[in-house]
């Protein structure tokens, strides 16, 4: 980890992608891996918005696999595995082989995730530190469902991530990140972010003296976020919406979405 004076930045790298935490302001963040997110985001309400009889096992195997994206400090990733063990197919999660991933692009975060996580709980819960974006991504994914006897997770939960790949990889990246999410998944759990959240985002770099989000202002998918989430996996992914929560206490609510029987195949040109 090295410092330097812009915002009294510290850096490390992960997989050659650089990740900063400014010191000055921990909320000046480019990439939403705040350190201590679940102080002011509790996971316990993000479970308190989550629906009871969506979440089936495959009877064929009795396994439930799932992803968690942007898994922080990995606080959310184990209470939604005891969530998940409480509400599979309602009343049978017992006889049901569970099993979690997190993935975060900071390294930091992973460790914090890896120390917190018992061996002696029982959980199966699996943290890697990888940039989704990047390339070599779908090796990790792939070795994991691997592992599992999977070719598809039963569930991929992205809490609060939409925004950070919208602001940093424009909106292509965003339509390539619910893309490839939903070509590895059943169900995706998506939290997008309003559009407020990105001028606060902004404004934070900007009061911390860092350069700005170079891709903002180029933005076309801006205003209703829910809306161009829910299109994007409805018309181009092939996904249906199953359901969506009230909000939350910071004003967010959960879309859920299931996967029709055809395949993510409809590209969006964005220089339309």
């Amino acid at each position: 980890m090295s410092s330097n004076d812009e915002g009294s930045i510290s850096e490390t790298e992960t997989r050659g992608y650089r990740v900063t935490h400014n010191k000055t302001d921990p909320g000046a963040c480019r990439h939403g891996n705040f350190i201590n997110y679940y102080q002011f985001h509790p996971a316990e309400e993000r479970l308190r918005q989550l629906p009871r009889g969506v979440w089936h096992a495959d009877p064929t195997d009795r396994k439930y696999v799932g992803l968690d994206v942007g898994c922080n400090a990995g606080n959310l990733t184990l209470a939604l595995y005891d969530f998940l063990r409480a509400n599979i197919d309602d009343s049978s999660s017992d006889n049901t082989d569970l099993s979690l991933l997190g993935v975060d692009l900071d390294p930091v975060l992973i460790e914090r995730a890896k120390e917190g996580n018992d061996p002696n709980t029982g959980r199966d819960v699996t943290y890697k530190c990888m940039d989704f974006m990047a390339a070599e991504s779908s090796g990790v994914i792939d070795e994991f469902l691997t592992s599992k006897g999977r070719d598809l997770f039963d569930v991929a939960f992205c809490f609060s991530v939409t925004m950070w790949i919208h602001l940093n990889h424009g909106d292509s990246g965003l339509v390539q990140f619910l893309r490839s999410v939903c070509e590895k998944t059943r169900i995706i759990l998506v939290e997008p972010q309003p559009w407020k959240c990105y001028r606060n985002a902004s404004r934070r770099l900007k009061r911390a003296n860092v350069a700005d989000f170079p891709m903002l202002q180029s933005l076309r998918y801006t205003g209703e976020m829910d809306t161009h989430v829910e299109n994007i996996l409805t018309e181009h992914c092939g996904f249906d919406k199953l359901t969506e929560s009230g909000n939350n206490d910071w004003g967010r609510k959960l879309l859920i979405f299931k996967r029709k029987q055809t395949k993510c195949d409809n590209l969006i040109d964005l220089n339309e």
